[in-house]
């Protein structure tokens, strides 16, 4: 058995299940872990599994038919993902790879179907779960109609930018979860693109113009915030 009631207890989307559906989960699952880069789920395949991040972090992501990626969000510790495709049946409907080392919880979409017909608190806690992403993709759509690039990206930046190391181990990007990790590591030009909505070259001039307007610097290859309220009120529209 590759999890117990104690490991999945601590794991948010299990939190709330009763002991009988936890104990019966524990001996469905069986976990496997996926190195930096490697992909899960492949856009479009028929559905295999759905899966819990028990550690590490995950992301998702879409093509469009002009070979534009769009990142639609990022998984951690505790959440499920490749929900919709085991409830109706269809293919999948982003590929998900690895962020970093990522250990998870796996169980084929046909045996959760079965749980959630018998365990109504599974079923409970996909319904909240999936409001949940209703919620945060709606936020999503109205970010991309109604701000603008510098907008988005003064977001992204009060985020993931460095606002100075308080310790080496933070300047290096190490140390902390997961999560903290990814929000501490190198990201490109083409990801931030990508994690926006927008494309490489955007974002470059965007940079640079904030770095003209004093709100960032360059410093040992790392963006680091200078004026965190001039941000804000980009990210604002202001």
């Amino acid at each position: 058995m590759s999890a117990t009631i104690e490991t999945l207890r601590q794991l948010s989307f299990f939190a709330k299940l009763g002991d009988d559906t936890l104990r019966k989960m524990a001996l469905i699952l069986h976990k496997r872990t996926y190195s930096p880069g490697q992909v899960i789920i492949l856009e479009g395949e028929p559905c295999q599994a759905v899966y819990f991040v028990a550690q590490g972090l995950v992301r998702a992501r879409r093509m469009s038919l002009e070979g534009r990626e769009h990142v639609l969000g990022y998984v951690g510790r505790g959440e499920p993902f490749n929900l919709v495709p085991a409830i109706d049946g269809s293919p999948s409907r982003a590929s998900v790879d690895a962020v970093t080392e990522a250990t998870l919880y796996i169980i084929p979409c046909r045996r959760f179907r079965e749980i959630m017909r018998v365990h109504h608190d599974v079923a409970l806690a996909v319904m909240e779960r999936l409001a949940a992403e209703v919620r945060r993709l709606s936020d999503m759509v109205e970010d991309l109609a109604l701000h603008t690039v510098r907008s988005r990206l003064a977001r992204f930046l009060l985020t993931h930018a460095s606002t100075g190391p308080s310790s080496p181990a933070q300047a290096e990007g190490l140390g902390g979860t997961a999560e903290e990790r990814q929000s501490r590591r190198h990201w490109t030009q083409e990801e931030i693109a990508t994690h926006i909505g927008t494309v490489r070259e955007v974002v470059g001039r965007a940079l640079r113009t904030f770095a003209t307007e004093g709100l960032v610097r360059r410093q040992r290859g790392r963006l680091v915030m200078v004026d965190r309220e001039g941000l804000e009120r980009e990210a604002a529209g202001r």
